[in-house]
């Protein structure tokens, strides 16, 4: 995630047009990708290296709040700090967190199918994990399907001028 926002965020320097623009896309889309689906890769690996599930999911967790962060932090600048720790709790933050925790439901289920596999008696659905996918996935659509996404945000706008003000 750093090397992919490192190159984003210098790409502009460039002159020519063209360099520019592909290191932006490459680099903006390694981004991307590993702050949505870090924990995907991120779970398993601690999983195998005997971390405890708490461990696991704080492991799971660490590159999107390291990202919600970043973006906090840039949003300081011009607001106060209490306007910046209510902006973790925008929509595109609340659909990460829950998709890490649908990330974790399957990888969990993909760890405990290659143990089973590789003859460990073990169960490869738990209710856990089943209940972290079906939860997760099913908040992450209804956050975006209710209202075409509109509503969460006007839910979240709404949140804002009640706390701080239109800012008028």
């Amino acid at each position: 995630m750093l090397a992919s926002w490192i190159v984003y965020n210098l790409a502009w320097r460039l002159d020519g047009g063209f360099v520019h623009q592909a290191l932006a896309a490459i680099s903006g889309t390694a981004l991307f990708l590993s702050v949505t689906l870090g924990a995907f890769y991120v779970y398993p690996a601690a999983y195998f290296k005997g971390a405890t599930q708490a461990e696991r999911i704080l492991a799971a967790f660490a590159t999107p709040f390291l990202w919600a962060t970043k973006e906090c932090a840039r949003l300081y600048i011009s607001y106060s700090l209490a306007e910046c720790v209510y902006y973790l709790l925008n929509p595109l933050s609340i659909a990460l967190f829950l998709w890490v925790i649908a990330q974790m439901g399957l990888a969990e289920m993909l760890c405990r199918r290659r143990l089973a596999g590789a003859g460990e008696p073990i169960g490869v659905v738990s209710a856990g994990s089943l209940a972290a996918v079906i939860v997760g996935v099913s908040l992450v659509i209804a956050l975006f399907t209710v209202g075409n996404g509109e509503s969460a945000y006007v839910i979240f706008l709404a949140g804002y001028r009640n706390i701080f003000g239109s800012g008028l």
